[in-house]
């Protein structure tokens, strides 16, 4: 019995089932695990090892601290101030959506949080300005992604963890970089599409209308910094300095604790330490070699970035980034690195996959497009064929993303000119 074949159907059958039925496949994953691990004669501790406690632990870290900042209105205020700065030069909100989203994406809460956050925020100012609300979604939306994979976000703490196994560190800055440029190239493309320069309206947003922050929001500003200029400028812990701050901020009664872990997206943590310990018992059972030896069967060292690029944007339709399509392909891409003797960098490669993974995240099967949907819908009353028409509108500038990606894969835009080697 070939355990490497099954492995890959078991991933297949939970994906596809996630999917259709709409469930966390999280959980479902654990389970699968441990019935295919069990099958496959690989030791329950084996299986269990391949649930990343360390990960699990920095992800909660993060969230929590983030969920403090929200929770207290740092987040939302901070986004409404920097908005007004640009007083009556409203051509500048399609530019400022992207970068502050991207920035408050970076710092820590990631694209799903910084999402939710900013791609609300847009769709509602927009009403306001009587800007195009979809566009301005887009901007918001594609800046959470583009930032999402710096060192203390979660994408970044995933991808860390995912090739330390390796021994491969060190790429941080290269991977955030790539993700940036990425979602910047597309909001650019966005831009013009919409005619962003074009837009001109009232700001309903005046800096003298808007409250200072209290001493609350203040403390977790400083709190952030803090984290921020240590854990890049020291090198330390994400996780377990977060975890510090947070607790700071609540011995200084700055945020609803309570509503702070309420806050934490439980789902996802388990989503991608479940997929994650389903892909860590498929690697020993061969299934992952299968896979990268089928796809070096027909790539060359010229075409592996481009063809993985593609997988992960394919992937990502129907499945999370973080949750499936990272655990999934990062292994691959050491196994292909390793098939074309080193000729191929992993660290483009693992790029190529982030960014085009991301890319696809704006379809509405997927969360982003989810989010820019149900924003739209909350602020305004909408009708079926309106929301027909978002739907089909996001799902082509997704796979037009996608192809965009593709094509700077093939010209090996994602090696960055190799200035990080």
């Amino acid at each position: 019995m070939d355990f490497s074949v099954i492995s890959l159907l078991v991933l297949a059958l939970v994906v596809a089932i996630g999917f259709i039925k709409k469930i966390n496949i999280g959980f479902f994953s654990v389970g699968a695990a441990f019935l295919l691990g069990m099958a496959g004669g690989v030791p329950v501790k084996t299986i269990v090892g391949g649930f990343s406690s360390s990960m699990f632990v920095t992800l909660v870290g993060v969230t929590f601290l983030f969920g403090m900042a929200s929770a207290n209105g740092t987040l939302d205020l901070f986004s409404k101030k920097v908005v007004a700065l640009v007083g009556k030069r409203t051509y500048l909100i399609p530019i400022l959506m992207f970068a502050l989203s991207a920035f408050i994406s970076a710092i820590g809460p990631g694209h799903i949080a910084a999402g939710i956050l900013m791609t609300t925020f847009a769709v509602y100012l927009a009403f306001e300005l009587k800007i195009n609300p979809m566009a301005t979604a887009l901007y918001a939306k594609l800046g959470a992604n583009a930032g999402c994979a710096s060192p203390l976000s979660l994408t970044g703490i995933l991808a860390r963890n995912l090739s330390e196994p390796y021994g491969i560190d060190g790429f941080g800055l290269h991977l955030f970089l790539t993700t940036l440029l990425s979602g910047f190239v597309f909001t650019v493309v966005v831009y013009l599409l919409y005619k962003g320069y074009k837009v001109n309206g009232d700001n309903p947003l005046k800096l003298s209308d808007i409250p200072a922050f209290n001493r609350e929001q203040k403390i977790t500003m400083a709190a952030i910094a803090v984290m921020v200029i240590f854990c890049i400028g020291f090198k330390m812990d994400t996780g377990l300095f977060a975890f510090v701050a947070a607790a700071v901020l609540i011995l200084l009664k700055c945020a609803d604790e309570k509503q702070a872990i309420r806050q934490i997206p439980w789902g996802t943590l388990m989503l991608i330490c479940g997929v994650g310990m389903l892909v860590s018992v498929i690697t020993k059972l061969g299934g992952i070699k299968l896979v990268s030896d089928f796809l070096a069967s027909f790539m060359t060292a010229s075409t592996a970035v481009p063809i993985m690029a593609a997988t992960s944007g394919i992937l990502s339709w129907v499945s999370s980034t973080t949750g499936v399509v990272m655990p999934a392909l990062y292994p691959i891409a050491h196994q292909i690195t390793g098939n074309f003797g080193g000729s191929v960098g992993y660290v483009e490669l693992i790029s190529a996959i982030t960014a085009t993974s991301f890319a696809a995240a704006i379809s509405p099967l997927s969360t982003g497009g989810a989010i820019i949907m149900s924003s739209y819908s909350a602020a305004k009353e909408t009708t079926i064929y309106e929301m027909n028409t978002m739907f089909r509108t996001l799902f082509l500038l997704s796979v037009a993303n996608v192809g965009v990606n593709v094509l700077m894969a093939a010209l090996h835009v994602f090696n960055l000119g190799g200035l990080f080697q």
